[in-house]
């Protein structure tokens, strides 16, 4: 089996009990290692609770090479371990750094099975296999439903982690007509400019796949690209009361990631 010294104390028994019984570990393998010598086990998820920054990061690159590799394929390990993925970007007690990683691996993952479903199980382009396995698309749809609150939650810190949450559901197309509904409204509440315009972009990405709600959210995109939210930053010494004023705000200046989102939304699938 695969070394893994370094195991934090952060994961806790009753959260090791649960990958112990329930992720098929004979799936979670390194591909080109055969044998007992690229298996992993319950502590390769245990690490990215580990307090050591280190380790959880390692453990998230090793988790995102054996989840799908170069990217061009979901690996039968994902749907195994991808609760555990989502449970671990939901809890703050996981460092933030090593969540937005792992946000990065779910994108990837949502990828590579859209290409799977999309083409099915053959070459593509650079000699490469689009695959996925059959347990993926109801892991898939349950980890978005798990995803969901997190884009809602205003944490501060985590700006990324929203940002990130944002850019993951984007892939979940099949869903595009609810999920545009959900990042509009969202947009109007959220207080930090970088996660609002993931949120843009990711209505730029939904939107050709939206069949009730394309309409709609072109023209929302068409109105971001012209609107300068809540103007420009006033100058706190020349008058604290507006500088508060204007903090209180949400309304962002959107309208550069807008046109690179409409351009998006315009393009035939």
């Amino acid at each position: 089996m695969k070394d893994t010294e370094g195991v934090g104390a952060g994961a806790g028994a009753e959260l090791t009990g649960r990958l112990v019984a329930e992720v098929d570990w004979a799936k979670v393998i390194d591909p080109y290692i055969p044998g007992p010598d690229g298996q992993y086990g319950p502590d390769l998820l245990e690490r990215l609770w580990s307090p050591d920054l280190r380790t959880a990061e390692d453990a998230q690159a090793t988790l995102h090479f054996v989840c799908c590799g170069d990217g061009s394929s979901v690996w039968p390990a994902a749907p195994e371990v991808l609760p555990f993925l989502v449970e671990a970007v939901r809890d703050p007690a996981v460092a933030v750094s090593v969540r937005t990683q792992m946000l990065e691996t779910l994108a990837v993952l949502a990828r590579a099975g859209n290409d799977a479903r999309t083409a099915g199980p053959g070459p593509k382009l650079g000699g490469r296999w689009r695959t996925a396995p059959a347990a993926w698309p109801a892991a898939w749809e349950r980890a978005v439903d798990a995803l969901l609150p997190r884009l809602a939650a205003d944490v501060e810190g985590e700006e990324d982690v929203r940002a990130g949450v944002a850019a993951v559901l984007a892939r979940a197309t099949h869903r595009a007509d609810d999920l545009v509904d959900r990042f509009l409204a969202r947009f109007e509440d959220e207080p930090d400019l970088s996660a609002a315009e993931q949120l843009v972009l990711a209505v730029g990405e939904l939107a050709p796949h939206a069949v009730e709600r394309r309409a709609d959210a072109v023209a929302w995109l068409r109105q971001r690209t012209t609107d300068a939210g809540k103007g420009e930053e006033p100058d706190m010494d020349d008058d604290v009361e507006a500088w508060l004023a204007w903090m209180e705000q949400h309304g962002h200046d959107v309208r550069p990631v807008a046109i690179v989102a409409l351009r998006r939304a315009l393009q035939p699938l």
